[in-house]
């Protein structure tokens, strides 16, 4: 029996509080005299009423607009104000990112078509409106479309999600939901679509890329944005391949989002084997199991061949999932295991 992998994944305080410029402070234009200004540190793991750690990154004293210095500081602002709403959402027990969903999915899950607009047999129809014409106060969801979808034309639930994924713009609930509350939400804690994550990815890789000197400011921001690149990695529940393009960025995202996903599939182990031992019912187990399957998903995806080569032929210990459970590869093999014969060679005669 394969032993399961130990796993360790820093949590997010962890790898951002120990950060010079790291403090608990309330939103922009809420503070008042006392609770933590620029530069100065500041436990990042007290317990502040809902609001989260804050990162500043370090700016040169600029003399004019004209200065060379002023596209690297827009880097520095933009990626910190998005870090702020990224670690204020967090705190607030919300998605803080969903780098596939924009703003026509938005459009798709919170603005109504008029009714004129489809015929009442189409599927779109049916997701805004009810048979009598009536509109719902949502649109139902992937899942919700699917089930009507199968009793009323009584179709097999496969060919169901089929149609549904494929003829109208329904969403999972998990992400429409997302969507409908990201809209409500202030907007200092409103958590980033992928317009937004795009634009927090290419500043910290301005960042970066800006920050080639040896002078302290830009050594201190190459560590920030070192760190910052973990944390989003570690943030993202779902395979995302690394969006950055600084090479040392993009090998913190992969690690430390790879390691968020096996730790993922390791909690879920646990609590399926609790939900059995503790007798907390089918419901607890079968969410664990749904949660380590999906998990799992998410490994088989991020160890696909479409992957780039940086992560799979990197001659580092890889972890997939193979029959269930976990496996340790270096170079395509796992340690340990027997090679297996080579197979005979027939030659044919004339």
């Amino acid at each position: 029996m394969a032993k399961s992998v130990a796993v360790s994944v820093p949590p997010v305080d962890a790898l951002l509080g120990d950060l010079p410029t790291a403090h608990r402070a309330l939103p922009i234009g809420r503070r008042i005299a006392g609770q933590g200004c620029h530069g100065t540190k500041v436990d990042a793991l007290s317990s502040s009423a809902g609001h989260g750690t804050r990162v500043r990154f370090i700016y040169f004293p600029t003399v004019d607009d004209n200065d060379h210095r002023v596209a690297y500081h827009q880097h520095l602002m933009v990626a910190e104000v998005l870090l702020g709403r990224v670690l204020a959402a967090r705190a607030a027990g919300l998605r803080p990112m969903a780098p596939s969903l924009d703003y026509a999915a938005e459009a798709r899950a919170t603005v109504r078509p008029p009714r004129a607009m489809f015929h009442p047999a189409t599927l779109e129809y049916r997701r805004w409106y009810r048979a009598d014409g009536t509109a719902r106060a949502q649109p139902l969801t992937q899942e919700a479309l699917s089930l009507r979808l199968a009793a009323t034309d009584e179709l097999p639930m496969k060919e169901a999600r089929a149609r549904v994924a494929q003829r109208s713009h329904a969403l999972p609930t998990l992400d429409q939901a997302w969507l409908i509350d990201r809209r409500s939400t202030p907007l200092e804690q409103r958590p980033l679509n992928q317009v937004e994550c795009h634009a927090l990815i290419d500043a910290l890789d301005g960042v970066w890329q800006s920050s080639a000197g040896a002078s302290h400011v830009e050594c201190a921001n190459r560590r920030i944005a070192l760190r910052v690149a973990a944390v989003l990695g570690s943030l993202l529940d779902e395979y995302v391949a690394s969006p950055f393009k600084s090479a040392a960025l993009s090998e913190a995202f992969n690690e430390h989002h790879l390691a968020h996903l096996r730790q993922t599939i390791e909690n879920s182990r646990q609590v399926e084997s609790a939900s059995g031992t503790l007798l907390a019912g089918p419901k607890a187990w079968f969410a664990a199991k749904t949660a380590r399957m999906r998990a799992e998903h998410q490994i088989g995806l991020a160890m696909s061949p479409a992957v780039s080569t940086t992560m799979r032929l990197s001659g580092r210990p890889v972890v997939a999932v193979v029959g269930g459970r976990l496996h340790t590869f270096v170079d395509g093999r796992r340690p340990g295991a027997r090679l297996a014969p080579p197979a005979p060679v027939y030659a044919t005669f004339g």
